[in-house]
């Protein structure tokens, strides 16, 4: 796995074998940034279920301004950690090892600035994206004009608006569906 463009271009990632995450492939990293490419330069970004920290990363390299890290596996932190020090971005980041909705809520009671962009890939079939999305859709955590992206199965289903989050668009890519929600404000 490599970093695809940006700052970072041509790194390699490390992942961990046998591991239980699923990298996001580079046909679909690839995608998502054509779709969300300007709102990351400048912003505060948030991999919530961050596996290897690949996408976190990728933003950081396409002119992110911070990216939160988040993963419950403390092996994935520390991997997270060894890859941003690959790519020379442990200023500009901070790892947590949470439950996803712990991290939504420390951040908001922290008074963390506002994110721009919410990356959500957790597990599939593990029954976290509704009651993540529930939150983020009633949390003051992202800025007015945010965007949160979801990656899923391709066989699966989620409903079009949580809180202040409705679906803008929907994308297939072979076994992956993305998702694409804007935060209407407050």
């Amino acid at each position: 796995m490599r970093v695809i463009a940006g700052t970072a271009r041509g790194r390699i990632l490390k992942s961990l074998k046998g591991f239980k995450t699923r990298p996001t492939s580079d046909r679909v990293r690839e995608a998502v940034f054509n779709v969300i490419g300007p709102k990351t330069q400048g912003a505060v970004f948030l991999d919530l279920f961050a596996g290897t920290g690949a996408i976190g990363i990728e933003a950081l390299s396409r002119g992110a301004r911070f990216c939160y890290f988040n993963d419950l596996e403390r092996g994935a932190c520390r991997l997270i950690r060894e890859n941003l020090l690959r790519c020379d971005f442990q200023e500009n980041s901070r790892v947590l090892n949470l439950d996803a909705q712990d991290a939504i809520r420390l951040l908001e009671r922290e008074g963390s600035e506002r994110v721009d962009v919410v990356y959500i890939d957790p597990p599939y079939y593990h029954g976290l994206y509704e009651p993540v999305l529930d939150l983020l859709g009633h949390s003051s955590l992202m800025n007015e004009v945010a965007i949160v992206v979801v990656e899923t199965s391709g066989k699966a289903s989620l409903p079009e608006v949580f809180g202040r989050l409705a679906l803008a668009r929907t994308s297939r890519y072979g076994d992956t569906a993305i998702w694409y929600y804007h935060y209407a404000g407050r």
